[in-house]
């Protein structure tokens, strides 16, 4: 088995990152030195620029977290670098193999299709190997806590009014009930044609319930299913619940997230007696960098994501 780089878990949202000396390697065939791993974290990409640096900062801590090793960061489309430029740079660096990470949240025709395709035609280009490529985030227990921790700052008083240790608490140990019964909450995902990422994303919606025991939730989409986001935001509407809360399941800044803003700005003004509100998307944190490297290196040492609470990090 191939030498492991690093040890990580989460404790109160901080990471315990045990170093060892030697970079990844992994045996060749006959004739070929050991290669040298390198990890491809690629997002999906978008024209906003804000959207961009939340990706590119995210990246800066993934690869903290992975140095030595070396790493590259790619977009899929609409920002710079592509993945051949990222691939090739990768090479530059003597990389011979590669493992792909996708900052995506499920598995659709970007990750089942995609990003292997182009990841792929650029590394034959430079004669690399393409070892594994890691799982999207899905239905992790720490992204149901990020996005836990969202509704938390936008609809409590603040993030600053709970201690570290109760960040990962559900709302009702908190709070003691203050906020969750008056909220409605439409949790809107973009959508997909694929029913199993479809299901995924309701079933997130499930898991987060368990940690913001909220009045009434409902998921809507933006494309491909149903029911869509005017529909469900119309029936938040009628709850006539004092805090109507929509929350965007996106991970970064972009042109899905300006309309709903719009659009809840709308409601706001259509429905003056109820309080509307709208979550920061998941964005750049820690625990996210933390996630995808426990998937990358799963992926790399060829086990299966085991990112449930309390063994998310494996030494």
């Amino acid at each position: 088995m191939a030498s492991v780089l690093l040890a990580t878990k989460i404790v109160n949202w901080e990471a315990t990152v045990v170093e060892y000396s030697e970079p990844l390697t992994r045996p060749l065939p006959t004739g070929r030195r050991d290669g040298r791993v390198g990890f491809l974290l690629v997002g999906h990409g978008t024209r906003r620029t804000t959207g961009q640096e939340q990706v590119r900062q995210l990246y800066r801590q993934f690869a903290t977290l992975l140095a030595p090793n070396p790493s590259e960061l790619a977009f899929l489309e609409l920002a710079e670098p592509d993945i051949p430029t990222a691939v090739a740079r990768l090479a530059g660096q003597g990389v011979s193999d590669l493992v792909t990470v996708p900052a995506l949240l499920f598995s659709a025709g970007h990750a089942q299709c995609d990003i292997p395709t182009e990841v792929e035609t650029a590394a034959r280009r430079w004669n690399l190997s393409v070892l594994a490529q890691s799982d999207p985030l899905e239905s992790c227990e720490p992204l149901i806590r990020l996005s836990a921790l969202r509704f938390r700052e936008t609809v409590c008083s603040g993030p600053n009014d709970f201690a570290a240790s109760e960040v990962q608490q559900p709302c009702s140990v908190s709070c003691l009930g203050r906020h969750c019964p008056q909220v409605g909450l439409a949790i809107i995902g973009r959508g997909s044609r694929s029913a199993s990422a479809t299901g995924e994303m309701l079933r997130f919606a499930e898991l987060r319930r368990q940690h913001t025991p909220v009045a009434w939730q409902q998921t809507g989409f933006i494309y491909g299913q149903q029911p869509g986001v005017e529909q469900v935001l119309e029936e938040l509407a009628r709850t006539r619940l004092p805090l109507a809360v929509v929350q965007p399941h996106l991970l970064f800044e972009g042109q899905l997230i300006d309309s709903l803003r719009a659009q809840v700005s709308d409601l706001q003004s259509r429905n003056p007696a109820q309080k509307w509100m709208i979550t920061e998307t998941l964005g750049t944190d820690a625990s996210l960098a933390q996630t995808l490297v426990s998937l990358a290196k799963q992926a790399y040492q060829g086990e299966t994501p085991n990112l449930t609470s309390g063994s998310l990090y494996r030494s």
